[in-house]
């Protein structure tokens, strides 16, 4: 019975690498698909963060972060070494959102301006390369690729 526990595990971690690896984005689809993905993340971190609920922000933050990354691979893909970059720096602010949110007594306002941090980074990379929609949704602007 361990051994079909061990395996098992060890199938659903395989898979999970699997599919992640598998959502990295390459064309501007999944780019959307990412950033979509990245901005209900991180609603849910502010809102678990809020509400002192640092478990639930430890989950929403790890996606925003996972997101993040699958967005990036669209740069590199790209060439668009200015995005990487941008790229690069969010992922390290979100890694310092995930730090506040893991501290051993969360500090509600340390947290609350490590995300104001992240969305300044989301903000550059918008003002070079998203457009905002009139549903205030945001898109690729036209000939960035």
């Amino acid at each position: 019975m361990r051994r079909l526990f061990t395996c098992t595990t060890a199938l659903l971690f395989a898979l999970t690498g699997s599919i992640a690896l598998a959502q990295k984005a390459t064309n501007p689809a999944e780019l959307e698909g990412a950033m979509k993905r990245i901005s209900a993340a991180n609603a849910a971190t502010v809102k678990a963060i809020k509400s002192g609920a640092y478990d639930d922000a430890q989950k929403s933050v790890a996606d925003v972060k996972q997101a993040l990354m699958d967005a990036e691979n669209f740069w590199v893909v790209n060439k668009k070494d200015d995005a990487v970059k941008m790229s690069k720096e969010a992922i390290a602010k979100v890694t310092a959102v995930e730090q506040a949110v893991s501290a051993a007594t969360p500090n509600q306002e340390a947290a609350f301006a490590a995300v104001k941090e992240v969305g300044a980074a989301c903000t550059a990379c918008h003002m070079t390369y998203r457009v905002q929609n009139e549903d205030k949704t945001y898109s690729l602007k036209p000939g960035t690729v």
